[in-house]
């Protein structure tokens, strides 16, 4: 009895939070900035207190010559000739996923022209994670124009998009800078988005068994439909296995710069390919998706050419957020469902817990019982 209180105050708890924050239409926002000298730190703290939105500080490798030089531009001169050639420095930030936020906010300074290194190397490294987010710019500068500024952000961010005007913040708008964020962000056209939806696979390797969310586009569509697929796959390059599939798949393909450990991907119109390493690269891919827990993959591939199986997770009773298991986390995603209800949605019998095709509160407490007695 006592278990099934705590259960049922936490779903409640849920429930409200969920209703409030659903309520009010709030965006979530992401401000991301890199600061030199802090004056970038001032309009991201400005930005993010007005919107409420979170901060996330791009911290640098820590050589820059400090305080601000003569050698510092020197030092960033030769480090921005290094990338052009294909060799980022390094930063101490990173980003898992974006998914949490519905738009993001990039404030960088200007040097020499040109987008602070670290902030644009920041960019580099996320821009596969920043595909079809909704994305903002704000720069400040001493007193050079930004037009480079913004030409760094789209080539550095081809899939992104980017929504109003950048702002731009020299040293003669530095005292009222706050008042300009804010009418700014008051132009800034951005829409609440939905949780992108996620179809859950397994990639069988041998004894090992692992779970992929796969994004949910038309080419999964077209790859279900082969379901339960096994591929002999081939090595390549030490760090990923391809099989060429008999026939071709619908595509969307990007650069993504970055490949990841676990990464799915289609190369082409019928390469399935499946990287067990993280590295560059200057080849373009539709993404299919990923191993959520990619540790042991490596191991599990090994060096030369594998059997793998690709096939559907089937629908569990009461797996509302389609992991494979049963617990207080299907509650919560069970009552954002039914906040979001229009009543014209079909839920498959899995998710319409008590099976009366309606999705309400009965459905919570039917899945409540189904949880204790597992």
């Amino acid at each position: 009895m006592k278990k099934f209180l705590l259960i049922f105050i936490a779903v409640m708890i849920q429930f409200a939070t969920v209703a409030s924050a659903m309520s009010a239409g709030e965006l979530r926002t992401l401000v991301v900035y890199y600061s030199y000298s802090g004056v970038t730190q001032s309009l991201a703290q400005s930005i993010a207190g007005t919107c409420n939105g979170e901060l996330l500080e791009v911290v640098d490798h820590g050589n820059y010559p400090r305080p601000e030089s003569q050698t510092t531009y020197s030092y960033a001169n030769e480090e921005r000739r290094q990338i052009n050639n294909g060799v980022w420095p390094e930063i101490n930030t990173s980003v898992e996923s974006f998914d949490a936020w519905d738009a993001v906010i990039i404030c960088t300074p200007l040097w020499n022209g040109k987008m602070a290194n670290p902030m644009l190397t920041f960019l580099h490294n996320h821009a596969d994670k920043l595909v079809g987010k909704q994305v903002a710019l704000a720069v400040t500068s001493y007193s050079s124009g930004i037009s480079n500024v913004v030409v760094d952000a789209h080539n550095t961010l081809p899939e992104a998009i980017f929504v109003g005007n950048p702002l731009h913040i020299d040293r003669n708008g530095r005292s009222t800078m706050a008042q300009t964020a804010a009418s700014w962000l008051e132009t800034l056209d951005f829409e609440l988005t939905e949780e992108p939806s996620v179809i859950k696979m397994r990639v069988v390797v041998g004894d090992k068994v692992f779970t992929a969310s796969m994004v949910d586009n038309a080419t999964i569509a077209s790859f279900k439909e082969l379901l339960p697929l096994t591929m002999n796959m081939n090595e390549l390059n030490g760090n990923e296995k391809y099989c060429y599939l008999s026939e071709s798949l619908p595509t969307d393909d990007f650069k993504p710069d970055t490949i990841h450990a676990g990464d799915i991907m289609l190369y082409g119109n019928s390469c399935v390919v499946l990287f067990y390493k993280t590295f560059a690269t200057s080849y373009r891919y539709t993404r299919m998706g990923a191993i959520d827990n990619p540790a042991g993959l490596a191991e599990a591939l090994g060096s030369d050419n594998v059997e793998v199986r690709f096939e559907m997770v089937e629908p569990v009773e009461g797996d509302v957020n389609g992991d494979g298991e049963v617990n207080i986390s299907d509650v919560t995603s069970l009552v954002s469902l039914i906040l979001e209800d229009n009543g014209d949605t079909f839920y498959p019998a899995n998710i319409d817990v008590n099976g009366d095709q309606e999705l309400n509160i009965s459905d919570v407490t039917a899945l409540i019982s189904l949880i204790l007695t597992l």
